[in-house]
């Protein structure tokens, strides 16, 4: 029984030295150089008690939801919120380089801001500028910030109503 055993532990021995020495080799993998792969991952914020305005990347290529706070208890109008939107990114946003592809709310124009309550069919945002000729990421903007924030943990469909025209509601799709 002696030899058996022996033969046993020289066996299992090898098969350890011939498993590190694949290790060690790398099984003929050969290296490479650094791969760009893209922007860094993002994550989803669901649950959260605040609300979210959705920004340009410094890139100009995708949204950025930025998020921010209200006092427990308190719904912030969506109109406050547009108009929150329409100003631009301030304090960290900007800071961190987030732009916007929409323009400014002209003076004295507040006033014409309008978001419907919801409806069936989704919620509509009248805004006192043109939004036909609005980049896909600008219209965005505007349709994730009021689409999320309309009804709490959903995405809302919105449609958008300019001076111009009035577009089809759609949903929020952060890949554009």
């Amino acid at each position: 029984m002696t030899g058996h055993g022996t033969r046993s532990r020289a066996a299992a021995a090898t098969a350890a030295l011939v498993g590190c020495a694949l290790l060690l080799t790398g099984c003929g993998i050969k290296r490479t150089g650094v791969i760009d792969s893209g922007h860094a991952a993002t994550v989803k914020v669901s649950g959260s008690k605040g609300n979210f305005l959705y920004f340009v990347s410094k890139e100009g290529d995708r949204l950025v939801p930025t998020p921010f706070s209200v006092p427990e208890g308190y719904n912030l109008n969506p109109v406050v919120l547009l108009r929150l939107l329409l100003d631009g990114p301030r304090g960290r946003a900007g800071e961190v380089g987030l732009t916007t592809g929409l323009p400014r709310l002209p003076d004295g124009t507040e006033e014409q801001l309008v978001v419907s309550p919801y409806a069936h069919d989704g919620t509509r945002v009248r805004v006192p500028f043109a939004v036909g000729n609005l980049s896909d990421l600008a219209r965005m903007q505007l349709v994730c910030t009021i689409g999320t924030s309309v009804v709490t943990d959903t995405l809302s469909p919105v449609s958008l109503q300019g001076s111009d025209t009035t577009l089809p509601a759609a949903d929020c799709d952060l890949k554009r």
